[in-house]
């Protein structure tokens, strides 16, 4: 029985062990052989968008600025984006009473272009250093309007990654 244990032991061994490759002999000077292998790797891709902080709005500001969306850092695949969208109610509301608000709007400059922002406003950025400044305005009327007391309002930022069209 022992004999036929290690018989199968062994077999098993030599099953296990790694073939051994043979290679023909070739004429250097008449034979050549080419061989092609592939190189590859996979790069993710990275980036960071800066947000503003939050802001204080000077009683009687017509203006103010709000700071930027930005895009820090990226490595990003071709034809694609990092997609900031704003949403907001775009109203201050009063800490005491939830019916007195101020109404504001928010401009979003991307380079020459300024645009109003409403709730869905998105920018795509593609290239480090991509920014978006935003300023927050409140009409003059809508001050004068407003009752006395502590508002504040909340807006979301969502970043994506899209595709660049």
């Amino acid at each position: 029985m022992k004999k036929i244990i290690a018989l199968l032991s062994a077999a098993a061994m030599l099953s296990a062990a790694s073939a051994t490759a043979f290679a023909a002999e070739i004429n250097e000077s008449t034979d050549s052989k080419q061989a092609d292998v592939t190189i590859s790797t996979s790069v993710a891709p990275a980036y960071t968008v800066s947000i503003p902080v939050n802001a204080n709005v000077a009683f009687n500001a017509a203006e103010t600025d709000f700071g930027s969306v930005s895009l820090e850092s990226a490595r990003l695949a071709p034809n694609k984006a990092v997609e900031v969208t704003i949403t907001s109610d775009f109203d201050l509301n009063n800490s005491a009473d939830n019916t007195a608000v101020i109404p504001y709007t928010l401009k979003a400059t991307k380079g020459t272009a300024t645009e109003t922002v409403g709730t869905g406003y998105s920018a795509k950025l593609q290239n480090t250093g991509d920014k978006v400044a935003l300023t927050i305005n409140i009409a003059q009327a809508d001050w004068d309007a407003a009752a006395a007391g502590d508002y504040s309002d909340t807006v979301t930022f969502n970043i994506a990654y899209v595709d660049a069209v």
